[in-house]
Formats: structure tokens, C-alpha cells, sequence
């Protein structure tokens, strides 16, 4: 982690004005040295900052074995902080599962994406705005659906039946019907219609 040293700061942002504006703040920063970036890329920075799409494209590609939260982006998992307008519960979720550190919507006080850069640089734990935090908070608590679990939930959302979802999965009826149930129980649902306007209300529907 870094301690007492200039914070290498890489930005890369889909929006050009958006990439533009966070270098500017950044920038003016001492103990920050930003680099304004087309793509992210393998180069040594400390920490990251990007869009949702960005991180979760840097996040895939993370070679195995440099899962470690206390790794710096030496060519291994960067540090990450989002900036974005996505600000569905399931995405804040899906985004500090894979490994962001820092989650900010694009509405944020300025003063709290520096310090974030600075929290997740120096080895802190997960930093959102807060609003983000605000609306994590407020969404009832969930266990993490597994791997399975997502791909009946995303067939569900399009509608279709325990059968279709069950030859489209190679799985029995049966145990799309168990899929079904546990993730109504862990949604707080009775209903695959409610299930279906959850999943589309809170974003759980991995992109």
C-alpha cells in the first residue's frame, strides 16, 4: 500500500468531459500524479479510475492468482474506483464483489472521489459516496445468488417458464422449481413476478 509518497492516479473514462473534469480535480492534488489515459491498459499506477463498464472489463481480464484486496496495479488487481450514473443496488453490488474499492456516482462531492483515491491507495476497505452508500444501506439485505441462480433469474426476467428455463440450462424442471424458490426466499419475494421486478428495480441482472 502506499504511505507518504506521491499516489500514481490513472484515469480512463468512456465520457470525454467526464475523463476531462476528473484529471482537472485530480490534478490540482500534490500528493497526486494523474495520467490521463484513452484505455486503461497494463502500466503501473496505484489506483484506477474509471466507468462501471471499464472496471468490470480490467476486473475480467485480472490474471489468476492476483485476487489478494492488498495487490497495487503493478501489472496485477489494480485498485478501483468507479465513477458512474449506475446507481442500482445490484450493480454497486456486483462492482465491489469483482473487486472495486471505491464506488462514486458521477453526483458526488469532488472532495469525496479524492479522498477515495487516497482511502483505497493507502489500503482501505471498500469507499462509497454517499449516496451510493445511502442507497446500499437502504435495500433490504441479500446473500449472494450463486453462479446457477443468476442464470435462472435472468431467464425468469424474459419470461420464461420452469421447463423452457430448465432445456435452455440442461437442468431438470425440478431444479429450476428449487432455483426459483431459494431466490424468492433470498429476495424477500413470494412470486416470480415479484422476483422479475426486483431483479429489474435493483439491477441484479449481471450485464
Amino acid at each position: 500500500m502506499v504511505q507518504n509518497s506521491t499516489i500514481t492516479v490513472r484515469v480512463c473514462h468512456v465520457d470525454p468531459l467526464v475523463k476531462a473534469g476528473l484529471v482537472a480535480l485530480l490534478g490540482r492534488e500534490p500528493d497526486l500524479d494523474v495520467q490521463d489515459a484513452s484505455e486503461i491498459g497494463q502500466v503501473c499506477a496505484d489506483v484506477v479510475v474509471t466507468d462501471y463498464a471499464g472496471a468490470m472489463g480490467l476486473l475480467a481480464a485480472t490474471p489468476a492468482g492476483a485476487n489478494s484486496a492488498d495487490t497495487l496495479y503493478r501489472g496485477l488487481q489494480p485498485r478501483i474506483v468507479v465513477m458512474t450514473r449506475r446507481d442500482k443496488e445490484g450493480e454497486i453490488s456486483q462492482a465491489l464483489h469483482s473487486g472495486v474499492r471505491g464506488y462514486l456516482l458521477q453526483s458526488s462531492d469532488p472532495l469525496e472521489l479524492v479522498d477515495a483515491v487516497r482511502h483505497v491507495a493507502r489500503g482501505g476497505s471498500h469507499y462509497l459516496c454517499k449516496r451510493a452508500a445511502a442507497l446500499f444501506d437502504s435495500c433490504p439485505p441479500r446473500t449472494w445468488l450463486t453462479a446457477r441462480e443468476e442464470d435462472v433469474l435472468r431467464f425468469l426476467v424474459k419470461g420464461d417458464c420452469n421447463k423452457g428455463i430448465a432445456r435452455k440450462l440442461d437442468i431438470s424442471a425440478n431444479t429450476v422449481k428449487a432455483h426459483v424458490a431459494r431466490i424468492c426466499e433470498k429476495l424477500h419475494v413470494r412470486s416470480r413476478a415479484q422476483v422479475a421486478i426486483q431483479a429489474t428495480q435493483r439491477g441484479l441482472i449481471r450485464a
